[in-house]
Order: structure tokens, then C-alpha cells, then sequence
């Protein structure tokens, strides 16, 4: 089997010395979760009851221990629900990297079950970076910005994944377009 976008965000997360992520499963996140179970012992998930201690523990990890905490929630209601615990991290001026699933790219924009405009809702607690993974070329990037900007400004950032990019073979970014000046 060819390694997924969610297989190459557990091998980043361990290069960035992630030792667990505090979470709870759904549909919107199944192909993350699904790769965590292949990383075998690599990453302790720790599941919690509800999305909100998700939150909560990532930011108290980081409180802890000085290390970037992570939490992963589902697409809809479990997104929302990471919202106090992100804050916590906010106003306390700790790192913490929120990861949460989405729709499948094509059924955004179209009233889908549980679908919630996610880059509006974490554009207050994430405002230093929250993005969407849209390609898989686009995952290395985006997580490295993530945990650099929460490591260096000790902020909450956010990545978005699609259900549909999340299962997708992972896929090294190509080379930048070369600039082009104006003359």
C-alpha cells in the first residue's frame, strides 16, 4: 500500500518530536486515524471522551512539558468543540497545533452533513496560521509552518485536512515556479 497524506503527517510529527496527540476519533478524521494505527508505538495516541479535553490536554501538555502540544478532531461539531480548550492555549501563551478533518474537497459549499466553514471558526484562536491541506503535495509545508510558527510565536495554529486528501498517496511538494520579473 502507497503511504498516505495521514501516514506522512504521523513521520512529520515524529521528526518535529510529537510523543502523543490527544484526540477523538470520527468520520471526518478516519484516514488520520487510520494512519496512526500503521505508526504503530511511534506516536501515544491518548482518546479522550470528548474533543474539548482534547484541546484542554494538548494545551496543558505544552504548559507541562514546554513541548508543542497536538489535538485532532473531527470535521463539524467536533471542530467546534476544540474551541475552549485552543483559547486556554491562547490566552496562556501556549504552543499547541490543532489538527482536524473536513469534508471530502468536493462536497464543500454544499450544505454536507456536519459541514462547518472551519477557516472562519479558527480564524480568531488560529489567526497566526490556519490553513488548508488541499493537495498532497502541500502537507510538509503546511505542518512544518504550523508547528514553527506556534513554537516561535507560543500560538495555536490549525491544519484542516480533507477526508479525500487525508487518504490520498502522499506526495513531496515540486519545486517552486521560478519568479518572473516585470520589466
Amino acid at each position: 500500500m502507497a503511504k498516505t497524506v495521514g501516514d506522512f503527517l504521523f513521520e512529520r510529527l515524529g521528526q518535529w518530536r510529537v510523543r502523543r496527540v490527544f484526540g477523538y476519533p470520527g468520520d471526518g478524521i478516519n484516514g488520520i486515524v487510520t494512519a496512526l494505527g500503521r505508526a504503530g508505538d511511534a506516536i501515544e495516541f491518548v482518546q479522550v471522551r470528548h474533543e474539548e479535553e482534547a484541546a484542554f490536554m494538548a494545551s496543558g501538555h505544552a504548559k507541562l512539558t514546554g513541548e508543542v502540544g497536538v489535538c485532532l478532531a473531527t470535521s463539524g461539531p467536533g471542530a467546534i468543540h476544540l474551541l475552549n480548550g485552543l483559547y486556554d492555549a491562547k490566552l496562556d501563551r501556549q504552543p499547541v497545533v490543532a489538527l482536524v478533518g473536513q469534508q471530502a474537497r468536493a462536497s464543500l459549499g454544499g450544505h454536507f452533513q456536519q459541514e462547518v466553514d472551519l477557516l472562519s471558526l479558527f480564524k480568531d484562536v488560529a489567526s497566526d496560521f490556519v490553513q488548508v491541506c488541499s493537495t498532497p503535495a502541500q502537507a510538509r509545508h503546511l505542518i512544518d509552518r504550523a508547528f514553527r510558527i506556534a513554537k516561535a510565536q507560543r500560538t495555536v495554529t490549525a491544519i484542516i485536512f480533507p477526508n479525500d486528501v487525508q487518504e490520498s498517496p502522499a506526495a513531496e511538494p515540486g519545486r517552486p515556479p521560478a519568479r518572473q520579473v516585470c520589466q
